[in-house]
Order: C-alpha cells, then structure tokens, then sequence
C-alpha cells in the first residue's frame, strides 16, 4: 500500500514509543501504518492499534488484521535435528505473530 509505515514491537517497553511513531506518521501525511508483533508481543500490538484507534486518532480505522506463524530459530538449537532422539527428529517449533493495518478514514 502507498503510504504505509511499519512498526515492528520487539518488547514490552516499545509501547510508548510505537504509539509517538505512529502519532508522528500520522500527523506527518501518511494514510496507513502496519502493527507487527510476534509471540508475546502480539498483546503490545493489538493494544496499540486499540490506543490508536480509540484514544488517539478517531479518524483512523482497523483496515486489516493478518495471522500467521513461522518457525522459530535459536541459535541453541544448532545441533538439533543432528541428534538421534526420535521425540525431537520431528518437533517444529513455531512462533505466532500479528500484522494489524490502520488508515485513515475516507471522508465521503
């Protein structure tokens, strides 16, 4: 989409900071902002974009919300599936993460 910032919440303590972002990309002129968070950052996100929406901003609306999940790569895990354990041969772990759309509202 034309217009759009993205803002990517690593932690708890990015809130603050995600919704001055948000404030500052809004005020400057952009149209829609994508929200991302994954595992337990997922509830930072959806309470930004509700602070956004309902606080801040009530000409902004939630365009979309997207769910998904990847797999999750640690650096410990290195040697892990060089193992002959037959209960982890097969075990994927996977983290969860949210992508939350907001725009502006069209004014008719």
């Amino acid at each position: 989409m034309v217009n759009e910032t993205t803002i990517i919440i690593r932690n708890r303590n990015d809130k603050d900071k995600s919704i001055k972002d948000a404030i500052f990309a809004f005020s400057g002129g952009r149209k829609s902002l994508l929200i991302k968070g994954e595992g337990q950052e997922i509830s930072t996100a959806v309470e930004v974009a509700e602070i956004l929406k309902n606080r801040m901003y009530p000409r902004i609306e939630i365009a979309n919300i997207s769910l998904g999940s990847r797999p999750y790569l640690n650096n410990r895990q290195r040697g892990y599936h060089t193992r002959n354990n037959k209960s982890n041969k097969n075990k994927i772990d996977i983290i969860s993460n949210i992508k939350i759309t907001l725009q502006t509202k069209s004014i008719t």
